[in-house]
Parts: C-alpha cells; sequence; structure tokens
C-alpha cells in the first residue's frame, strides 16, 4: 500500500466498493428468498390512495379563495382488514331454533348459525342447508338484543335461505345492513371471514378454487327460474339433482372451526360469500349470485302476493 500512488488507491478504493455492492445484492436476494411467504405478500401489499382536501385560504384580494391539498396515504393490508371487520360486525347475526324435547315435552332453543342483515327492513340471508320453512327461528345481535324471524325463502333450489325480523314499536330494528358485492370473487382475491358461535371470530385467507356440486332437490318443481341451478330431470318422481356453483376458500383457519352461515367479505368490506353445508369436510361458500338469486326470489314472490 505505501508503495501505491493516489491515482491506484483511487482506483482500488472503487474495485472494493463495487466488489463489496455486489456481494450485498447476492445476499440480500438469498435472504429474501427465504423469507417467509406472510412476510413477502405483506410488503408487496402495501397500496396507496390519494386524498384530494379542499382548503380555505385567504389573501389581500380574496378572502374566500380554495385550493386543493393531495395527500397521498400508505394503506397496508391489516388496514383493510380490519376496517372491513369493523364495518360488519354489527351485521352479522347468530340464529337460534325454537322447539320441543320429544322425550320431555319441555321448550328447547339451539343455535344453527349465522346471517347477515341484507336490507334496511331487516332480511337475513344464511345458509339454506340450516332453515326450514317450517322451523321458528330468533335471533341475536352483538349486544345481546332478540328479534323474532319469519322463513321468507327456503327453497331446496336455493342454496341461500332469506328470513325475515319480526319488529314492532318496542322492539324497534335498528341494525345497518351489509354491502353486497357487484361481482363474484376472483381467483387468488384476498377475502376476510367472519364466524363463531357466540362472538365473532375471524379469518383471513384467498380464493383458492371454483366448482360445482350436485345437490338433491326435494321441492316438486322449481318453481322460480335460478340461475345457478340447472336440473337433470323434470319429470322424475326422485328427488331431482341440481348442480350450484360454489367457491372453495382457503383461509388461515380450519374447516372444522367453520360455522353454517359463516360470512365472507372482500378488503373492501362488501359480502362476496356465505358458508353452505354441502359437506362437513369442505371449506365452501355460495357466491354472489345466490345470495342475489334468493333476494329476487323473494321480490318476485311478494309482488305475486
Amino acid at each position: 500500500m505505501e508503495n501505491l500512488t493516489k491515482h491506484q488507491i483511487v482506483l482500488l478504493t472503487l474495485l472494493v466498493s463495487f466488489i463489496t455492492s455486489i456481494a450485498t445484492g447476492i445476499v440480500t436476494v438469498a435472504l429474501m428468498n427465504q423469507t417467509p411467504i406472510g412476510v413477502s405478500q405483506t410488503i408487496n401489499r402495501v397500496v396507496e390512495r390519494t386524498i384530494e382536501q379542499v382548503v380555505a385560504t385567504s389573501t389581500p384580494s380574496s378572502k374566500n379563495t380554495q385550493s386543493t391539498i393531495k395527500e397521498t396515504i400508505v394503506v397496508s393490508e391489516d388496514d383493510q382488514v380490519v376496517s372491513a371487520i369493523d364495518k360488519n360486525s354489527k351485521s352479522v347475526v347468530r340464529i337460534y331454533e325454537r322447539g320441543v324435547d320429544q322425550s320431555t315435552g319441555l321448550a328447547t332453543v339451539g343455535f344453527v348459525g349465522i346471517g347477515a342483515v341484507v336490507s334496511n327492513d331487516g332480511m337475513i340471508a344464511t345458509d339454506n342447508g340450516i332453515i326450514l320453512s317450517t322451523g321458528k327461528y330468533f335471533m341475536k345481535t352483538n349486544d345481546g338484543t332478540s328479534y323474532d324471524l319469519n322463513v321468507l325463502e327456503a327453497s331446496q333450489s336455493q342454496t341461500i335461505a332469506i328470513l325475515k325480523v319480526v319488529v314492532d314499536s318496542k322492539n324497534p330494528f335498528t341494525l345497518s345492513n351489509v354491502t353486497i358485492a357487484n361481482g363474484d370473487l376472483k381467483l387468488g382475491q384476498e377475502i376476510v371471514y367472519i364466524g363463531g358461535e357466540t362472538k365473532n371470530i375471524v379469518a383471513t385467507g384467498i380464493v383458492s378454487s371454483f366448482g360445482t356440486k350436485n345437490i338433491p332437490d326435494t321441492s316438486s318443481s322449481l318453481t322460480t327460474p335460478n340461475p345457478l341451478v340447472t336440473a337433470t330431470s323434470s319429470t322424475s318422481t326422485t328427488p331431482e339433482i341440481v348442480q350450484t356453483q360454489i367457491i372453495s376458500v382457503q383461509t388461515s383457519v380450519s374447516s372444522n372451526s367453520l360455522i353454517p352461515g359463516g360470512l365472507l367479505f372482500n378488503l373492501s368490506g362488501e359480502l362476496v360469500g356465505i358458508k353452505s353445508a354441502y359437506s362437513s369436510s369442505d371449506i365452501l361458500f355460495a357466491p354472489v349470485s345466490a345470495i342475489n338469486s334468493a333476494i329476487s326470489s323473494v321480490a318476485n314472490s311478494q309482488k305475486t302476493q
């Protein structure tokens, strides 16, 4: 080093810096490849949104001048999940069935599933597999308020049942309804699940697949056309087999923890699916189109009355 000129020392310094930068890049890439998937996804899913804010300003020539200030706010996936839960937690209800114990003759109450408020006048959407058209049901809100329910739609040709809150002047209905998404989910889309038998339990995940499920239709005929249902026979005396579109969703909770009527929301807080009791071993959800079909069926039947 003592025999090197100043020019040679500068060149040597640049060479060492170049080699060091290359080594740092290689190490960084190697470490990123070993990073858990959840960490890298969290980094990649940070989004930005720009908010325009109108601020009043004063100038010598005008006291009412307004200017627009643009502010960029970083919104993480965690923020979106929390917002979706806060937006809908009060619209999630738990449904119970009243019955009679055949051996004792005593009245019984049993939990059957959860549902979502889908209209401001108290319509409740839930899994059709847990609702009987002749059943006696009531629901409880998150604050413990109880409402009796009437069954409006529980046809075997539907995958979603619709119930209606019974209200009176002493027990007015004040819950807000969820927003139903305009379209069905996409493969790989992030979702938020809200379930729980006694309190709200949440999980996140992705849409892992789509498919169809063959379901026996015990009704005599399909009186209301259903775009999701294709009957294989219309004259057989045995129960018809209908094919219904379903969603398979992978979440951070096991399938055993999911309950009938469990609700799926997108990161915008819109309802996109309802847990269906097709099979206890499958994580299956009825899509938005099934929810809208059931609501339309109720609207059509009310028009004919």
